[in-house]
């Protein structure tokens, strides 16, 4: 038995879970759909558990990173407890530019006064290192005559224990969008095109994440080639590619493809972007369990 496993607040907002679900059931596969916060699971039920949908994690990262720490005593747990550690804080994004990879240029701050003006106007994104589905982000399109807004927006985010991320605003997504690349046990699957979240003032009216413009998208050599590297740099680290990632790409002023944010948490996989996407996940999934 598989657990697909979700949160309460997340599982009727998950378009992938019934389309994944039906996969597996196409496939003969049993599984079910499971609240990771709930106690009255026995865990040691399930061969494997796959994190999906447990989008308010970064909400209270430490209580998500303990319950993964206890159910892997009893089961797998797919993405790994130490994959999941280190993606879930995004000062990841720091370690991957050190290494040579095309990454949107980030200052990782813990007061205003640490922060670099690169030029007289700086437009910038302003968001908490541990974040999800652009939770208290914000864009400042002149940072220096905002700068006590940009102050306190800092303070209240290492108030909450993550590291404030400065990041000047990149134009080039407003026109391509956003390019995500959702790859399986190593292999590309599909991609799809997500429109610019804060070109103007994001929908929150959910409650639990932006509200986003997503199609279909197929990816370029440059992009697979960037994604690539990426996965090539997780591989290193951790030993073995995870099952499930997803590559956020977005253009550089010369056109050329820059990560924006590389999910190995909790991504969605946007499966009805793309033809037989569903079946792939389900496949990958129950290679994984063998």
């Amino acid at each position: 038995m598989i657990g697909l496993v979700t949160a309460a607040v997340a599982r009727e907002l998950d378009s992938d879970l019934p389309l994944l679900g039906a996969a597996l059931e196409r496939a003969g596969t049993q599984f079910h759909f499971v609240d990771w916060h709930d106690e009255s699971v026995d865990w040691s039920q399930y061969s494997m558990l796959v994190l999906r949908s447990t989008w308010d994690y970064h909400l209270r990262r430490d209580e998500f990173l303990q319950w993964i720490e206890r159910v892997s005593q009893l089961t797998t747990v797919h993405n790994s407890l130490e994959v999941v550690q280190w993606n879930s804080d995004k000062k990841y994004l720091g370690e991957l530019s050190t290494a040579g990879i095309a990454v949107v240029p980030t200052q990782f701050v813990e007061s205003a006064s640490e922060i670099v003006l690169t030029k007289p106007v700086m437009d910038v994104v302003v968001k908490p290192s541990i974040s999800a589905g652009s939770h208290d982000t914000f864009r400042y399109r002149n940072m220096a005559q905002e700068m006590s807004v940009v102050a306190d927006h800092i303070s209240r985010i290492v108030e909450s224990g993550a590291t404030a991320m400065v990041q000047e605003y990149q134009h080039g997504i407003d026109g391509a969008g956003e390019t995500g690349l959702v790859y399986l046990n190593g292999v590309y699957s599909h991609a799809f095109r997500k429109g610019a979240i804060l070109q103007h003032r994001p929908d929150m009216s959910n409650g639990l994440y932006a509200a986003e413009d997503v199609g279909e998208r197929e990816a370029t050599d440059a992009e697979q080639a960037t994604a690539l590297q990426v996965l090539g740099f997780v591989e290193q680290k951790f030993g073995a590619m995870p099952l499930y990632a997803r590559v956020d790409l977005i253009p550089q002023i010369n056109g050329e493809p820059q990560l924006m944010e590389l999910e190995l948490v909790e991504p969605s996989f946007f499966l009805w972007a793309s033809t037989g996407s569903a079946d792939h996940a389900a496949q990958a999934i129950i290679a994984a369990n063998r």
